[in-house]
This record gives structure tokens, sequence and C-alpha cells, in this order.
């Protein structure tokens, strides 16, 4: 408790002494609502000096849903050969759902104090989860897990499943496929825009266009298990297929805010 106050006390202390030296050190409040690739958010900034402001708040997608089909990876009148029940499915239905989660600190450099073009520094952090994928028809695909074990059974080489971009689904105990698409939990993010995070008036706008670096995104499956890519090059899938492939996502942001102080 004593080391915390006299860390505050500190803070205080070196941000009055910049104030006095004219280094503007958290000597204004901005506050922001954003709207983006990232999502919707709301966030904090506040300066450091003429050249340097910061900021952190926190941004969340709507979840839409996404809707598509996908298809086996192999033609079911092949398996059906060997099998005594036959798989009357040719494809499946499925919903994907945007659920990302994300928070953030940032570091704005303004080169040239009388323009608000800036180039900006930081991190993402948080969630892993970007998009949940699953089967719209409960129990669809218990007539796959049978067929999956008939063939395990008698030794016959093959294995249905459904193709998502590069990775095989498999069906749960249930009959149910569900996936989700992960990526880093800290991502570091670049950029460069135009506006102030703490306005000069009492209500501004600023502009941002960067790069957040997730990584390689990873398919994980009911059990929890990362699935590996098994160069399927599904061609179903849609938007879900895209961004499985994608390690660095766009960032393009718009910020409307208010200076509280």
């Amino acid at each position: 408790m004593k080391k915390a106050l006299l860390v505050v006390i500190a803070a205080m202390a070196f941000t009055v002494e910049a104030n006095a030296l004219g280094l503007r050190v958290l000597n204004h409040l901005s506050v922001g609502a954003n709207v983006g690739t990232a999502g919707v958010g709301a966030d904090i900034a506040m300066p450091v000096t003429k050249f340097f402001d910061i900021e952190a708040g926190v941004s969340i997608m709507p979840r839409f849903k996404y809707n598509t089909d996908l298809h086996f990876n192999l033609p079911t009148s092949i398996i059906n050969q060997y099998l005594p029940e036959p798989v009357n499915i040719d494809n499946v239905p499925i919903q994907g759902k945007l659920v990302m989660l994300n928070g953030k600190a940032l570091v704005n450099f303004y080169p040239i104090p009388i323009s608000s073009f800036h180039i900006t520094a930081g991190a993402y952090f948080g969630g892993e989860d970007v998009i949940e994928v699953y089967n719209t028809e409960d129990q669809q695909l218990m007539a796959v897990n049978r067929a999956n074990e008939f063939m395990m059974a008698n030794n016959i080489p093959y294995q249905l499943g459904l193709e998502l971009g590069d990775y095989l689904l498999t069906p749960d105990a249930q009959g149910n496929i569900k996936a989700t698409l992960k990526t880093k939990s800290f991502k570091p993010y670049v950029g460069l825009g135009f506006g102030r995070a703490v306005p000069k008036r009492r209500v501004g706008v600023k502009f941002d266009l960067g790069a957040m670096f997730w990584g390689t995104p990873e398919v994980i499956d009911h059990n929890g298990v990362s699935l590996s890519k098994q160069d399927l090059n599904g061609k179903d899938g849609g938007v879900i297929k895209v961004i499985s492939k994608i390690k660095v996502y766009p960032v393009l942001n718009i910020r409307i805010c208010g200076k509280i102080f």
C-alpha cells in the first residue's frame, strides 16, 4: 500500500513539474467513440508532449453472422460403395459468427506539431477468438460418424469430413461440427492517419489506417485441438476461408472524440 501511494505521489509530482516545463504531460483528457474493421469501441487519450499522445481503449466486433455451405472432402458416391448405410448428404449449411474483442494501447507520434498527421504504434491485446463456425441443423452429421466408424473398423482407407479452406472438419459425437478461428492474444499494430487523439478544440475527428499483426490463424475443433492444414484447397467457406489465411489484419478506423479538460 505504501509503495503504491509513493508511486502515485511521484507520478503527480512528475506531472506537475512537466506541466511547469510546458511538456503537456497528461494535462488534457479526451474520450472517444470509434468504428472500423476492428469493431466498435470506446477509448481515452492524453497528451505527453507536443509530439506524442497516448491512447487506450477497447473494441468489440458486432456479432454479425455469415451463412455458407461446406462440402465433403470426398464424393459420397465413392464412399457409399463401401457402406451398408449410405450418406445422403451433399452439402452442409453452416453459420459463421464474428466474436472479436480486444483492448488496445497506442502511442501517436506527430512529426509536425502544427499538423494532425500522425504515425501510430502499439498493440491490440486480449481476445484470441475471431470467428466461430457451426452447423445450423442439430445432429445433421450422425450418418458421417457412422460411416467413419465403419470404415475404420473395416480398414477402409478413407475419412469423410467437411472442407473449410485447407482444413478438414469432422463431427463430434452428437453429429455436429464446431470450430473456432483463433489468433495471437497480443497483436502489434502500426499505422498512420490524420486527426488528433486529443483535439485542440472541444470536438475532433481522427482517421487511421494501419495493420494488426495477429500471426497465423489457427482453427480449433470441438475438442480444443488445433487442426493441421491438409492442402485441401477447398473452395467453400467464403470469408471464413479468406480470414484463415490472413496473418496481417488491415485496420481502418474513424474516431470521434471530445476533450473533457
